[in-house]
């Protein structure tokens, strides 16, 4: 309650946010499948992932160009508009899949480029003091918000679209209304830059690379979305492939089964136990505790490769899950601490490309998982690790004069 007022109605858009995004984000994948089909569904994914990548980046640039509170709003637009389409879309008087898909494409991009403006605004209203909390709280919000939205996706989804969207919509207007009415501009750096043309924004990334340090960092921050991404990626096709089926209370546990309820484990202990975890790792060293989450993560989710019975599984998903308590508000304050506090918003827009990047590669993984089996899987994830560690460390411990 001591926070500054900017972040404590942060904590409450994000909620409302990742609670409705939830119930829907995840479920439109089967929505493309059935009116477009398989191989339109998997171009419309990329269309709206190169659209999410573009308005991270030019978001990123606007975040100082313009502001951070007029880039959210900007990007609130977006997203009301948006989901307003789709909602329109699937109402008992029109029916269009196509605009459908439209609409979150532009919901889409309008969330990409207020993004790095909410990320510049969180870092410039925490102080170091604080800054390992807030990001912990602001994870620890999220993951609720997932677990809820989730549990309404699946339960409302097929039967009840309509309503759904129209939630997202009244979502993204109260929103729109809380960075209005609510929040301050805390832009206080250099002079805002006039030019907000494309070339200006690849100016400005082009500036921001060359900080070694943050260069650095975000490669081994590439790392790390790759292995965390696995959860994504290979151990399904793992579980599909590995699992010795279980039965637990009478309901037999098979592949598919037991990745949801490595996830609900997943989600039950990071809002059960982030608090009293990070109330002790924060006391440790950032960079220690950056290598000590990241490598328990690493190495619990390359032990999952290799295991296929119900309670090992549960066990190594305990260990990872750990690590990621640990992790990750060690990483986030790390990434704060390199940026150049005149030029947030270009160095967060930075940042947001390595999500992209890692999910490519983390993809590109399980194609080639069929050549090197589980266990070359598990032995390049615990590679993977430890280079995103040694990466970490460099960065940290490389000379400010060295940008």
């Amino acid at each position: 309650m001591e926070l500054d007022a900017n972040l404590k109605l942060r904590a409450f858009t994000v909620f409302l946010t990742v609670l409705l995004s939830s119930s829907i984000g995840p479920n439109m994948t089967f929505y493309y499948l059935k009116y477009f089909g398989s191989l339109w569904t998997g171009i419309l994914l990329v269309i709206v992932s190169v659209a999410g990548f573009l308005g991270s980046l030019y978001g990123g640039h606007l975040a100082d160009a313009w502001g951070r509170r007029p880039t959210m709003l900007v990007g609130a637009g977006l997203m009301i508009t948006g989901y307003i389409l789709a909602t329109l879309a699937n109402s008992p008087w029109l029916f269009q899949p196509g605009l459908t898909f439209f609409g979150f494409l532009i919901a889409m991009a309008g969330g990409s480029l207020a993004d790095p403006a909410d990320q510049a605004m969180m870092i410039d209203v925490s102080t170091p003091a604080n800054r390992q909390f807030v990001f912990a709280l602001i994870y620890w919000i999220v993951n609720i918000g997932v677990m809820f939205g989730a549990a309404i996706g699946g339960w409302f989804f097929r039967d009840y679209l309509f309503y759904l969207l129209l939630g997202m919509t009244f979502g993204a207007v109260i929103n729109f209304l809380v960075i209005f009415l609510g929040m301050r501009e805390t832009f206080t750096g250099q002079a805002k830059e006039q030019a907000k043309t494309v070339k200006q924004a690849l100016r400005s990334y082009l500036t921001v690379l060359q900080d070694r340090r943050y260069t650095i960092f975000a490669l081994g921050a590439v790392l790390s979305i790759v292995v965390y991404s696995q959860i994504d990626y290979y151990l399904p096709a793992h579980l599909t492939a590995d699992f010795h089926t279980y039965w637990l209370w009478a309901q037999e546990i098979y592949g598919q089964r037991m990745l949801s309820l490595m996830m609900i484990t997943n989600t039950a202990l990071i809002i059960i136990f982030m608090g009293l975890i990070n109330h002790y790792s924060t006391r440790w060293p950032l960079i220690f505790g950056f290598s000590v989450g990241q490598g328990l993560q690493g190495f619990g989710i390359a032990l999952s490769f290799i295991l296929g019975d119900f309670w090992p599984l549960i066990l190594a998903t305990l260990i990872w899950t750990l690590g990621e308590i640990i992790v990750v508000p060690a990483g986030q304050t790390i990434r704060a601490d390199l940026m150049d506090p005149d030029r947030i918003g270009a160095y967060s827009g930075v940042f947001a490309v390595t999500r992209p990047i890692g999910t490519i590669i983390a993809g590109s993984m399980v194609s080639l998982s069929s050549l090197i089996n589980k266990w070359g899987m598990a032995v390049i994830i615990l590679i993977m690790t430890i280079a995103a560690i040694g990466l970490t460390v460099k960065a940290v411990n490389t000379p400010q004069k060295s940008k």
